[in-house]
């Protein structure tokens, strides 16, 4: 937990002013705390503050606040971004899986501690993360380019060009779809392909995976179990999940536990799917070269009990699987 009068400074954004006060005492006795109750108000508090946490809610007149977190990440990348939905907000949200990159979803009504907790784990991530972002004030002074909403976007440097076919780990337990999928892209990528959690695993153990596209239907096995597994020994997988199960509940779980990139539903274009593997590709890069960009990751550095808390049986069964085929292969 961060300490009272801390330099830490979140930023809430809510239209409706009962809620904001609500939100305020919660926060304010242990972080410098701003508010906002439109998205419009809460971009020119980012632009002109240093904000490590962002706490929106989703439904706003004017602006939701998946869009308010979208502009707040190209203004601000290393600011953690968290998202307040209520339960007929789910399909606006599956609309837009994770357009903002954001962190937690929580849904209403929250659970005080739950809010605390995640905010204290947000804080000590943006505060890991900002090491490696331009100071806010001297890019300003630069004169960097602004962005279609007329705010400032931070200069980052692109991650290197790829000098081979990178790694694209397919997991799809139809091998007829498999196979479909195998000759659409290995053209442009090293495919790896899993019929099974098995092979993915000896997949994963064998090669560096850059990119996964795993569907959640695995037959008899939950996908959420493999993927805690996959994302607590291999972090720097960039997953894209692509299913039929058309679930927010499921997607936002997803995203919370395992910080998946996005999430596709089927039948899902080919043009679609391959813009989502070449810009998750380029993720996987930069986690390369700059590792703390991987909030998955430093999450589990700085507050491991939120990452591991909502763990299975059946997951960390999966996840011992997993290391015995690391062993095996000295992956």
């Amino acid at each position: 937990m961060a300490a009272p009068n801390s330099n830490i400074n979140i930023l809430l954004v809510d239209d409706e002013p009962l809620v904001l006060q609500s939100l305020s005492a919660t926060f304010r006795r242990q972080y410098n705390v701003f508010t906002a109750n439109n998205g419009k108000d809460a971009i020119e508090v980012v632009r002109q503050n240093t904000i490590h946490v962002v706490l929106s809610d989703q439904r706003m007149p004017g602006m939701l606040g998946h869009e308010v977190l979208r502009i707040i990440k190209t203004i601000s990348p290393s600011t953690i971004r968290i998202l307040l939905t209520g339960y007929s907000d789910l399909d606006a949200i599956m609309n837009s899986v994770n357009s903002g990159e954001v962190f937690r979803y929580l849904t209403k009504p929250w659970k005080v501690d739950q809010l605390r907790e995640t905010v204290s784990a947000a804080a000590e991530i943006a505060m890991k993360v900002s090491q490696v972002y331009p100071n806010k004030a001297d890019i300003m002074r630069s004169g960097a380019a602004a962005t279609a909403e007329g705010v400032v976007e931070e200069e980052v440097a692109p991650p290197p060009a790829p000098t081979e076919k990178e790694n694209l780990l397919i997991v799809e337990f139809n091998r007829e779809q498999l196979n479909t999928m195998i000759k659409v892209f290995e053209k442009k990528y090293a495919v790896l392909p899993a019929a099974s959690i098995q092979e993915a695993f000896d997949q994963m153990s064998k090669n560096q995976v850059s990119v996964m596209v795993s569907d959640l239907n695995l037959n008899s096995e939950d996908g959420l179990d493999f993927l805690y597994a996959v994302k607590q020994e291999y972090p720097n997988i960039v997953i894209i999940l692509l299913t039929q199960v058309r679930d927010a509940l499921l997607a936002i779980k997803s995203i919370n536990e395992f910080q998946v990139y996005r999430y596709h539903v089927k039948p899902c274009s080919v043009e679609d799917l391959d813009k989502t593997i070449q810009s998750a590709m380029a993720r996987a890069r930069t986690y390369k070269v700059q590792p703390t960009r991987n909030i998955h990751a430093i999450a589990k550095e700085v507050a491991p009990q939120l990452v591991e808390k909502e763990a299975t049986e059946k997951g960390n069964w999966w996840r011992e699987k997993l290391r015995a085929a690391k062993r095996f292969f000295g992956g």
